[in-house]
């Protein structure tokens, strides 16, 4: 297991998707607020506030995943969460994600020792069993 810089640079990229999603989330709901007060006065005629928290949760959700996707990669643990992470980074910030995914993906031999461990000493148990 050579340790590179790719997952680093993977879990950075994904970390930046993921802040990208948090800093977006942040101004549609701040774009709700504002709304909110148009709404009450009648002037839209669409429920632009429903759209709005629509957009919000998932983009929230992916913000958070990609940041704590980001950290595993950066961490070299937990190459499932890592992966998640960059894969949901993908959707705040496409370019990020994208190269967040590549990174990720090329470097997953440099992940979880330790699962690799586990799996050679259930084997073991089972053949001596």
């Amino acid at each position: 297991m050579n340790k590179t810089w790719k997952s680093q640079v993977g879990g950075i990229l994904a970390i930046i998707g993921g802040v990208i999603g948090l800093l977006a989330s942040m101004g549609i709901l701040i774009a709700i607020t504002v709304l909110n007060t148009v709404w009450q006065w009648g002037l839209l005629p669409v429920n632009v506030i429903g759209i709005l928290w629509i957009i919000l949760v998932p983009m929230f959700i992916c913000g958070v995943t990609a940041i704590i996707g980001g950290v595993c990669a950066v961490q070299r643990k937990h190459y499932g969460f890592a992966l998640a992470g960059a894969i949901t980074a993908l959707f705040p910030g496409w370019i990020f994600g994208l190269g967040a995914i590549v990174f990720t993906a090329i470097s997953r031999d440099e992940f979880g020792t330790e699962i690799k461990q586990e799996v050679k000493q259930v084997t073991s148990v089972q053949k001596a069993n």
